[in-house]
């Protein structure tokens, strides 16, 4: 019998219709289910309007195309990771009960709305499934969940999902029609223009700009052979390409020339001289073929030198290795920054942070302000319930503080352990102190029980505030001081309280 091999996300909701249909058919057994996170940052950024129609859409697609399936509309997507591990985890005290485990996690977001990274929502699913609610999450599960994900990044799938591999070769690229399914696990084929149609559209196409200083004749073959697997823009002139750069910078950037090296040098080094935090690959495409011309590209910080005259099939691999390469960068930059537990910044991102927006705040000649939070008794909560819901609550306060921040220049940190701050560039102490008691009713709201707690039954936080505007002396260690010790006295006065420096 035929074996298969999927990757898919618990936070896509083409995943969850096809991990439902092979259940229906009683096809899972047959199936090794790879969990991978096709957009990390998903839930971080999934409250905009733009994402809530993005997934309405989603789901509404997947109603269409499989109408058997039950597919509710949740409130949001889910931070999916732990819940991952858990699954992994799982697979290893009982294969048969991580199966039932992944599909009550499904279930739990995409039938019944609820958020699967929550710990009270992945206690109930393990529970349900009969697994040990207290899971050992350690460096294995990361590292195989680590595994899958660089085997889907790398596999041949245009990073899209959910992907079907059989032992045979053959390949199903997003969600089939139920009709389809069936006959791929026949070992037919499936058309691939219509596999191709019903796939998360968050798992976008890479995007290469192409910019030729002559005819764009010149380079339409290699137009032609990547146009299939990427977004290709096409900038008309300079001005229009720096734009680009400065707004929304693709994932690639080739530049043919025949005459004007020495401008395209010029800007190749310009791109790679701004692009520090995600640099920008460039290549360069020439029908000349020169030592000199393509060791004077590399000294400009070329990450690639492409002849014209070579097999498209090559030009094409040596393209998709860069594309490769970038994504890798990119997720590594992003993990340097981002608290893998909470999802939100991490300490190293806030003291660049408040190094650059106590610079501009001097320029600007206006306010800094500066919320210390700390989550009241945590050391008691998670002695008490174990590290499992301990991360559990450490992650919903997180992405609650997250949510309670409106402007996009505002930044969520976690400090350290269970401290977290929130630098507010351009606002008053009496702005931070609305937007900090904001935070402080918000997490009590949440209403996550601590009876162990000296308190309250509950759990809460105490915040201290401080605002300085830097254009009149001081410094950001001053600000952080200044904030740290009126969150010394929010805990001195009973915690659950916002103290102004």
């Amino acid at each position: 019998m035929l074996q298969y091999t999927v990757y898919a996300d618990l936070n896509c909701p083409f995943c969850y219709a096809l991990h439902e249909q092979l259940h229906q058919f009683g096809l899972l057994q047959q199936v090794d289910w790879r969990l991978v996170e096709h957009a990390p940052d998903i839930a971080i950024f999934n409250k905009t309007a733009e994402s809530q129609a993005e997934l309405a859409s989603e789901v509404f697609v997947v109603r269409s195309r499989v109408p058997n399936i039950e597919v509710a509309l949740p409130k949001a997507r889910s931070d999916s990771h732990f819940a991952s591990l858990c699954v992994i985890e799982a697979a290893e005290h009982d294969v048969e009960k991580s199966i039932h485990l992944r599909r009550l996690l499904y279930r739990a977001l995409w039938f019944e709305g609820k958020d699967i990274a929550d710990v009270s929502v992945i206690y109930d699913c393990l529970m349900e499934a009969g697994l040990p609610t207290e899971l050992d999450i350690e460096e294995p599960q990361e590292n195989k969940l680590i595994e899958w994900q660089i085997a889907w990044e790398q596999g041949d799938f245009n990073l899209r999902i959910p992907v079907i591999c059989a032992d045979d070769g053959r390949i199903s690229l997003g969600l089939p029609s139920p009709e389809d399914l069936k006959a791929f696990f026949k070992g037919k084929e499936i058309d691939s223009q219509d596999q191709h149609r019903e796939s998360c559209p968050r798992a976008e196409q890479q995007t290469i700009a192409i910019y030729c200083d002559h005819s764009i004749e010149i380079v339409w073959p290699v137009i032609a052979i990547l146009r299939n697997d990427y977004n290709i823009l096409l900038p008309a002139n300079l001005t229009e390409l720096k734009n680009l750069l400065q707004e929304d910078a693709p994932d690639l950037l080739l530049l043919g020339t025949e005459n004007q090296w020495s401008d395209m040098f010029a800007l190749c080094e310009e791109v790679n001289k701004n692009k520090d935090e995600f640099p920008l690959p460039i290549a360069f495409l020439s029908q000349q073929v020169e030592d000199q011309l393509e060791l004077d590209a590399y000294q400009a910080g070329a990450a690639d030198f492409l002849a014209l005259n070579r097999s498209p099939a090559v030009i094409q691999s040596r393209i998709k290795i860069l594309m490769q390469l970038k994504q890798s960068q990119d997720q590594l930059a992003r993990s340097a920054r981002v608290d893998g537990l909470t999802q939100v910044n991490n300490r190293r991102e806030f003291e660049r942070n408040i190094e650059t927006e106590w610079r501009r705040a001097q320029r600007s000649k206006r306010n800094l302000s500066l919320i210390m939070l700390d989550i009241d008794h945590f050391k008691p909560f998670n002695d008490g319930y174990g590290h499992l819901a301990g991360d559990g609550c450490l992650r919903t306060i997180a992405q609650t503080i997250k949510a309670s921040i409106q402007r996009a220049q505002d930044m969520v940190c976690r400090y350290g352990g269970e401290e977290f701050a929130v630098i507010l560039p351009e606002t008053d102490i009496d702005g931070a102190q609305l937007i900090a008691e904001r935070i402080r009713s918000a997490v009590a709201d949440l209403k996550i029980e601590h009876k162990f707690s000296s308190s309250g039954d509950t759990a809460t936080v105490s915040a201290g505030v401080a605002s300085i505007n830097p254009s009149k002396g001081g410094s950001p260690h001053e600000l952080i001081e200044l904030a740290d010790q009126a969150l010394y006295q929010s805990k001195e006065n009973g915690r659950n309280k916002v103290t102004l420096s």
